[in-house]
């Protein structure tokens, strides 16, 4: 090894240990619930303002801005920004036209590209800093009269041994190094470690962010996938108008006296059917659970390989949000496809091949 990598090679190893020294810190673990970062209007009853949600507006100003910059002058010589919307749009429209055929793969065309970049840009801005870790600080007393007053809404009583408190230092709320311990519950805070704990400097709460990437919370990825549902259905029943649900309902050789191949059809119908509203809770978990993980092995590389080693996780992060938009988008494509093709013709190859 030369001078250069050995220069190279001690300034990562300087970078990978002031890292683990000053900017070691642990994170609250995200919770699968996202509460109100606000509220809008009455601070009581106004509208929640959800920090998942805060992302999503985000994510949509961010496309509306780059739309509106990318078109707002269209040369024949584009602009860097025109050429690269120019791509995007080129190689969606050039596979949903291959995909579904010139006269489909235009009508699936705006809907597959809007969940594609969509998703794309909401998982991309989810790994900006500050996304998850800056937010409101709730000490330990809301949280656990919170926990009470949730319970007793729900007519059950609450698990203070289950509700964790993240414990930080009292004075500024920064996350504690070095410590033995980064959080407790809330039964133990109140039976004493509230108090070691203040004597100590510390005190303990839960951390509210204001922003946290859209698809950690399941309910983005659900309103998505149910969009996807609701076109695929659309295009199906425009195409093939009410004989779309004849691969559903599938009757005919059964009332015209072929048992075997009727029960079948009948059979096959109904699993058809199922796999319609199936799809929507895969398609939900698939980007919900890729994501959600990705935040935790985030938080988690960035405790133990600070500054240095976190940077590959960053990197894949990037690859893995790209590939979950796209897996959405083409699933979404392929559906569609089968959506308009008519089961006539099956039907009646089978049948002819049956005599």
């Amino acid at each position: 090894m030369g001078l250069k990598g050995l220069l190279t090679l001690a300034v990562v190893l300087g970078f990978f240990v002031f890292g683990l020294l000053y900017l070691k810190g642990p994170l609250e673990i995200p919770t699968l619930i996202i509460e109100p970062s606000g509220r809008i209007g009455d601070s009581e009853s106004g509208y929640p303002l959800r920090s998942s949600v805060v992302q999503q507006w985000i994510a949509m100003l961010v496309l509306i801005v780059l739309a509106f910059f990318a078109t707002r002058k269209i040369d024949i010589v584009p602009s860097r920004l025109q050429a690269m919307m120019e791509i995007i749009v080129e190689l969606m429209l050039g596979l949903c036209e291959r995909a579904a055929g010139a006269v489909n793969g235009r009508r699936f065309f705006p809907v597959v590209t809007t969940i594609f970049l969509f998703i794309l840009s909401a998982n991309w801005l989810g790994l900006l800093p500050g996304t998850g870790t800056i937010g409101r600080f709730v000490d330990a007393e809301h949280v656990i009269e919170e926990a009470v007053h949730s319970a007793e809404e729900n007519g059950g009583t609450a698990d203070l041994g289950a509700t964790k408190l993240f414990v930080v230092d009292a004075d500024s709320n920064n996350v504690l190094i070095g410590q033995s311990e980064f959080e407790v519950t809330a039964e133990e805070w109140e039976h004493g470690k509230g108090e070691e704990l203040e004597a100590k400097g510390q005190t303990a709460g839960h951390l509210i962010p204001f922003i946290r990437p859209a698809n950690t919370d399941v309910n983005t990825p659900l309103a998505i996938a149910l969009w996807s549902f609701l076109f695929v259905e659309f295009w199906g029943i425009s195409t093939l108008g009410f004989g779309y649900f004849k691969k559903f309902f599938n009757f005919g050789r059964l009332l015209r006296g072929n048992i075997g191949f009727g029960i079948i059809d009948v059979f096959v119908g109904l699993l058809e059917l199922v796999s319609e509203f199936v799809r929507m809770v895969s398609f939900t978990f698939r980007l919900f659970g890729n994501i959600f993980a990705g935040e935790i092995l985030i938080l988690m590389a960035g405790f133990f390989f600070p500054l240095i080693a976190v940077t590959g996780v960053f990197v894949m992060e990037l690859f893995f949000g790209m590939i979950q938009a796209f897996i959405f988008a083409i699933l979404t494509l392929i559906f569609g496809v089968l959506a308009v093709t008519s089961h006539g013709d099956h039907e009646e190859t089978a049948e002819g091949a049956h005599h």
